[in-house]
């Protein structure tokens, strides 16, 4: 996932130390996490937890614990979603 997240344009992926998730940066978007998520799954139907949860409300977390073939498909939902903001 951390190479996948590091290829899209217009988001910035934080590398976990340890952890089973990916904080990505999604600030040069410009759109806030829970508005950002919300429009992620009803147009990509992916899921991603919103920052502000977590006190960043320009960062979006993704988990991967999860098969190789969601987390792919996901991304290529993502990258989709990302290069038309």
């Amino acid at each position: 996932m951390q190479g996948r997240l590091e290829a899209i344009k217009n988001v910035r992926v934080i590398e976990p130390k340890g952890a089973f998730y990916h904080l990505v940066d999604i600030s040069p978007i410009g759109i806030k996490s829970v508005n950002f998520c919300e429009k992620l799954l009803s147009k990509q139907k992916v899921s991603a937890v919103p920052g502000l949860a977590f006190g960043s409300d320009f960062t979006v977390r993704f988990s991967y614990a999860t098969g190789l073939d969601v987390i792919n498909a996901g991304m290529d939902r993502f990258e989709e979603f990302c290069s038309q903001h």
